[in-house]
């Protein structure tokens, strides 16, 4: 593209957001109609005293008046002369300030629609565009470079319109008045129009360098704000600081830039002012000795010549802001002109209530970069990873279903495509039996509740926090839901109970407290689906079983998808999925995939993400009474010292972590090695458990039956726990 179109398109892009967003032109052409009077009014506004200097010096006539109190023709004329003055001036104000009025009436609206309509449009579009980009970037362009518009629309574009018109209005002057003096005026526009653009090019470039700089300071801010625990526990406040002023210098350096351009700028101008003044001098004094020109008109002609340039000093002043409107408006266009990946089909349907029979039908999924951060050869890269490959299960309605897999395995994203945050590369996702995109997104997320590994609640009130899983949810509700999710009694002794006030990520509150509250806000939500991702993570033993308690009642009745490494959860699915590479590869109960040999039980055995280990978990009976015993087999005395290999095994790892902090990973290692060592050595008893026990049955059966033949079906614990 070339530059003049380029620009064209830039000036398009931003006529059609100060009119888009500004609620229509009409204020804007109310403002031009006044602009227009303060023009004319500023173009005549020296006239009077160019009158009455040649008055004075008796090349004009004198104005006549009846007026009693004036007796004298020159008191007469000098009394019209300033009367004329002041009611110029009067009216050069008055529409200045009309113009002021109405242009803030706009700037104001163009500010809040703009601003409204990047919120909007931020909440729906993908989750890729999201994840491409930094949220202090985000917040600047809602709120700094939206402020940029406003703030022109109100304090700038007076003045540039203004100027622009009252540079017409004296050419005309000028052309009316003294061709000669009209050519140097002329003579000045294209002179003034080259240097204009040389300067606005540069300081354009330089103020968008300056808004994108502001953009990375602001998400530096911000993510040492949000993560101002870790920078602090790991001492790293320094490098934070390096890091941040490193930021803050780059922001400098451009602004200083644009500063030395629109000094630059404004040298040029002066110089060419003088110059043009000089040269209009020059002219008038060689009219003024041929009798074509009076002193009057020549004073006036050069009040005439320095106000041409009072607009192109006003352009030099606020030549800064177009720049930065420029930028500002390139940067709030790259949203709003984003498209949405997931939307509303238009045939779309409102969905009806939902029994909860949820079906994946040979998913494919890839994460992608949307089409407008696709660049050169990235089109081809952006989709090689496949997340899910080809997956098909079901759900049937009240059943619950865990999803267990390393990380990147696909779990999440699987749970991603059932409120449609993605949409599947191929297959489809149907609940009831429909295809969740034919459906609207909004009924069917209303129907979904989440319980999210990173709890997220809102500045605001313990019971609007509850309450958001439903707007018209009532405190009788939000009270029973918190009793159901096991949270009432700790926020009753809060010291303001329900309407005690969040701080920002309700920090005042511990982890498994807040993750209460989130249960309770699914439980007023009332969804037939629900999703729980990693809900338990992070959190102590005393705060797992609270926020188990709180799953357990919510997820009764409801089709449930379960993320999570905590067998607790794990044990009250009716079905256990295990993801691998994007793939289901072993399904079944908790019990059934624990005695099968394949990625279940390795997973399980070295899984230590639990509040007290995986390994705890499987070769331990809960003793709360909520939990099961482990099946038969597991958990029988390990013989030939191996209690005391796993037990030494343990107090070697946390010998290794209290000597050497650098020794974690070698301990735990070491202590895996163990444990696997353990666990063979109690398969391989138990089988020869079996085997004894199976051949003393045969030896039973053979006496008792001289054919060999057994009499029962060979089937018992001790064959179970053998095979």
């Amino acid at each position: 593209m070339t530059a003049p179109a380029k620009t064209k398109g830039e000036l398009r892009r931003v006529i059609r957001v100060f009119v888009g967003f500004s609620g229509g032109r009409r204020l804007y052409l109310l403002a031009l109609v006044m602009l227009v009077l303060e023009a004319i009014t500023s173009v005549f506004a020296a006239y009077p005293l160019a009158f009455l200097i040649d008055f004075l010096r008796n090349d004009r006539p004198g104005l006549s008046i009846d007026v009693p109190i004036l007796t004298d023709p020159r008191n007469e004329t000098v009394f019209v002369v300033t009367i004329g003055l002041i009611l110029l001036t009067a009216f050069n104000s008055l529409a200045d300030s009309m113009a002021e009025i109405y242009l803030a009436r706009q700037g104001r609206i163009l500010g809040y629609n703009t601003r409204e309509t990047l919120h909007h449009k931020l909440q729906r579009l993908s989750l890729a565009f999201h994840d491409q980009r930094r949220t202090g970037d985000m917040l600047t362009r809602v709120t700094s470079d939206v402020t940029a518009l406003e703030e022109f629309v109100v304090k700038s574009m007076g003045d540039l319109a203004g100027g622009f018109l009252v540079l017409i209005g004296t050419l005309v002057f000028l052309l009316a008045a003294s061709w000669q003096v009209a050519i140097v005026a002329v003579l000045i526009v294209p002179v003034m129009a080259f240097i204009s653009n040389y300067f606005s090019e540069r300081i354009k470039v330089a103020s968008k360098r300056q808004r994108k700089h502001e953009g990375d300071l602001a998400s530096s801010a911000q993510e040492m704000l949000t993560s101002i625990r870790v920078v602090q526990t790991y001492g790293r406040s320094g490098y934070e600081e390096r890091r941040f002023a490193k930021q803050s210098r780059k922001s400098m350096e451009a602004a200083l830039d644009t500063a030395v351009l629109q000094a630059k700028f404004s040298w040029v101008v002066s110089v060419l002012e003088a110059l043009a003044v000089t040269v209009v001098v020059w002219i008038g004094l060689y009219l003024f000795d041929r009798g074509a020109l009076t002193i009057g008109t020549l004073v006036l002609f050069v009040i005439l010549i320095e106000n041409m340039f009072k607009p192109t000093r006003k352009i030099i002043r606020e030549w800064t802001r177009i720049g930065k409107i420029y930028a500002a408006v390139e940067r709030i266009a790259e949203v709003l002109d984003r498209k949405p990946t997931v939307t509303d089909s238009p045939d779309a349907k409102e969905a009806p209530p939902f029994r909860g029979d949820l079906r994946f039908e040979d998913v494919t999924f890839s994460y992608k970069l949307d089409a407008e951060d696709v660049v050169g050869d990235a089109a081809a890269d952006s989709g090689r990873k496949v997340a899910l490959d080809h997956v098909s299960f079901s759900a049937a309605p009240g059943e619950v279903v865990a999803l267990i897999g390393h990380s990147g395995a696909g779990k999440s994203t699987t749970a991603q495509l059932i409120p449609r945050l993605y949409d599947p590369a191929e297959g489809a996702v149907l609940i009831d039996g429909i295809d969740i995109r034919t459906i609207t997104l909004g009924s069917l997320r209303s129907q979904i509740g989440v319980v999210l590994q990173d709890t997220v609640l809102f500045s605001g009130t313990v019971a609007e926090n509850i309450a958001y899983g439903r707007e018209d949810a009532t405190i009788e509700e939000v009270m029973e839901a918190a009793r159901k999710a096991n949270a009432h009694e700790f926020i009753a002794e809060l010291p303001e109970g329900y309407e005690t006030m969040l701080g920002e990520r309700a920090a005042n509150l511990s982890g498994g407290q807040r993750q209460r509250i989130a249960i309770a806000r699914a439980f007023i939500r009332g969804a037939p689906i629900l999703i729980l991702d990693e809900p338990t993570t992070g959190l102590d033993s005393l705060a797992t079983d609270q926020v188990v308690k709180g799953l357990r009642s919510l997820i009764k009745g409801k089709t449930t998808i379960i993320i999570s490494h905590n067998l607790r959860l794990i044990r009250s699915a009716d079905r256990v999925l295990v993801i691998e590479g994007g793939r289901i590869v072993q399904s079944g109960t908790h019990d059934e995939l624990s005695r099968r040999p394949g990625a279940y039980a390795e997973f399980g055995l070295l899984d230590a993400s639990g509040p007290n280990g995986g390994l705890v978990e499987l070769d331990k009976p809960v003793q709360n009474g909520v939990d099961e015993p482990v099946p038969n087999g597991v958990d029988q005395p390990v013989p030939n010292g191996a209690d005391e290999l796993v037990s030494n095994g343990v107090k070697d790892g946390a010998n290794g972590v209290k000597d050497d902090g650098h020794g974690v990973k070698a301990a735990a290692r070491q202590l895996l090695r163990e444990v696997d060592r353990s666990r063979r050595i109690r398969r391989a008893t138990a089988a020869q458990n079996g085997s004894r026990t199976n051949g003393a049955s045969r030896d039973r059966h053979s006496h008792d039956h001289p054919d060999g033949s057994s009499s029962g079906s060979g089937s018992g614990p001790n064959t179970e726990a053998g095979s």
